[in-house]
């Protein structure tokens, strides 16, 4: 049996049990509170009167030639106390010329956790030893020992580490036993279980070796550096103490073996639908590259690594090893047609790259590069952070993408507007999309110095919200007050990466989304999957494909509510 629960976002709790060929209909008695009359999409920054009381630590004395400051970093959504909001970690740097000034007063700045009390926010960082002083770049949520708690793993240019949920009490940072402490420069990790044993594992991506200049490079940093390889983790269990322990297996599974690029967003998701995880990396002034996932021929027994499995780089092949600047990643199935599309954010003049996947070949990944049909400039702003979320609720999934020049010479010249682009498909114009910020009263946030971005829903209405971290700058909340259409949020009982959710709309359409751990900018978004329904009043079928292959199906969901289904 399953159990699915079903929650008005304001009401109280229904139990319905469910078989994985099918149930009852869902009752529809609790409806979302009450919404006033739509006033169109309308984004406003609400994180000084929510609580979220932070400033990135970097360029406090004015912007220096930094890099690590320069790149700010990521933040994660997690709800680490169980106790049904969302709450935010962010991850935090320094400049290393304002490393004195820093000690001589407050202490070196670190990561902080905000614990999110009915919509607003109070810094527990101290009281669960989530602060780390390190110089931050990005961090991914998920829960890597299996114990039904979030953890979080966090890269840094200096160190990066594990912190492990005690309970969804505290923190505590893993030891050299956990496999994963690095030293060095990484950046952007996702979490997901890879080789299919049912253990979460990770991806981390490695960006540049300081200690190895190249005196002869032609080309800016950070070509004037050598890259860090990208690593892989595979989880292999408890260790004798209760925690997961991990080995790097990035060269044995064929995870960049020769060439290192700089690694920067990364993302697990099953391109090609065959039921595994498959692996793309924006590379900083490289090619990026898709890794394809695909058993080794008679399983790990006959595989010289012992693996069974095997990742093989397809990027150029798919179309989508795109040259530029790449920074964060956002995948999605954007059109509809069930195929996950990709968006991948770059420096300003290149282009930010977009691709529609394409029909499935002869088991062979494909893209087609629609940068130039979608409608909005591309070209004009140097992108960071990037979701796929449907904010106005109308069954199409928007783009927000956050901006920020570099490099870093003044805070305020080098901040960019703040982009949102939405999907003009239920106007019939499938494929293309408006630009919308200024509409959606972005003018009054400003341009912003951002680098990492999140999406959640941080106050349970139903609608997503959009977390972004500002270079030098205080945190920004963008609260989404304008979305009027209907909606549903489905949660899976320990938000599993890879775990996929489709639903069909009554006229037949189906929407898909997956959870993914790890995305954006070095961020982690809503392990929660939205659905905007315009005015649709319920759904006919929900199914739920869990990593592993199993499913779950809930018939006749009513709308304005939280699905909440239980794992096999």
């Amino acid at each position: 049996m399953r159990v699915v629960r079903l929650l008005g976002f304001a009401a109280a709790a229904v139990l319905l049990s469910a078989s994985a060929a099918g149930c009852r209909s869902a009752s529809t008695d609790e409806a979302l509170a009450e919404r006033g009359p739509s006033s169109g999409l309308e984004l406003v920054d609400v994180a000084a009167e929510v609580g979220l009381d932070f400033r990135h630590g970097a360029f406090r004395q004015g912007a220096s030639p930094d890099a690590p400051a320069m790149m700010g970093g990521g933040l994660c959504w997690l709800d680490y106390d169980g106790d049904g909001w969302l709450d935010l970690f962010v991850v935090d740097g320094y400049a290393q010329r304002e490393r004195d000034e820093w000690l001589a007063g407050e202490g070196l700045p670190t990561s902080r956790l905000f614990r999110n009390v009915e919509g607003r926010f109070e810094d527990v960082t101290e009281e669960t030893g989530a602060g780390l002083e390190l110089r931050g770049q990005g961090c991914v949520a998920a829960d890597l020992d299996g114990d039904g708690r979030t953890d979080l793993y966090v890269t840094g240019a200096d160190r990066s580490t594990l912190l492990w949920n005690e309970g969804g009490r505290a923190f505590e940072e893993a030891g050299d036993e956990s496999g994963v402490r690095l030293f060095g420069w990484h950046g952007g990790a996702a979490a997901g279980d890879v080789d299919g044993d049912g253990r979460v594992d990770l991806v981390v991506t490695g960006y540049v070796d300081l200690a190895n200049r190249v005196p002869e490079a032609t080309l800016g940093f950070p070509n004037t550096f050598l890259g860090r390889r990208d690593l892989l983790f595979l989880s292999e269990g408890g260790d004798g103490g209760g925690r997961a322990a991990f080995r790097e297996a990035g060269a044995e599974a064929g995870l960049e073996v020769a060439g290192f690029g700089y690694g920067l967003g990364v993302v697990l998701e099953d391109f090609d639908r065959d039921g595994d995880l498959d692996v793309h990396v924006a590379n900083d002034t490289n090619p990026n590259r898709l890794y394809e996932n695909v058993p080794w021929p008679g399983g790990a027994e006959a595989d010289p690594a012992g693996l069974g499995f095997r990742f093989e780089e397809r990027a150029a092949a798919a179309g989508v090893a795109d040259p530029g600047s790449g920074m964060g990643i956002a995948a999605a199935d954007w059109d509809g047609d069930g195929r996950t599309d990709l968006f991948v954010s770059n420096a300003r003049g290149q282009g930010h790259a977009a691709y529609r996947g394409d029909p499935p070949g002869e088991n062979e990944l494909s893209f087609t590069d629609v940068r130039a049909d979608l409608g909005p400039d591309l070209g004009d702003s140097t992108g960071w952070g990037v979701s796929w979320a449907d904010l106005d609720l109308d069954t199409h999934l928007d783009l927000v993408l956050v901006n920020g020049d570099i490099p870093v010479t003044d805070l305020e010249s080098d901040a960019e507007p703040v982009r949102v682009f939405r999907n003009l498909a239920a106007e019939g114009s499938e494929g293309r999309f408006a630009d919308v910020g200024r509409d959606a009263g972005l003018d009054a946030v400003g341009p912003l110095l951002a680098r990492g971005s999140a999406a959640a829903d941080y106050d349970n209405d139903g609608d997503v919200d959009v977390a972004v971290l500002v270079v030098g700058g205080p945190l920004v909340l963008l609260e989404n007050r304008g979305a009027a259409g209907n909606r549903l949020a489905v949660a899976l009982e320990g938000s599993p990466p890879g775990a996929e959710v489709s639903i069909v709309l009554p006229d037949g359409r189906t929407l898909r989304r997956t959870i993914q751990a790890g995305s954006s900018y070095l961020s982690s978004e809503d392990p929660r999957l939205h659905f905007g329904l315009g005015d649709a009043e319920s759904v006919a079928e929900l199914l739920v494909r869990w990593p592993g292959g199993e499913e779950t199906r809930v018939d006749d969901v009513g709308a304005n509510r939280l699905v909440t289904v239980k794992a096999p």
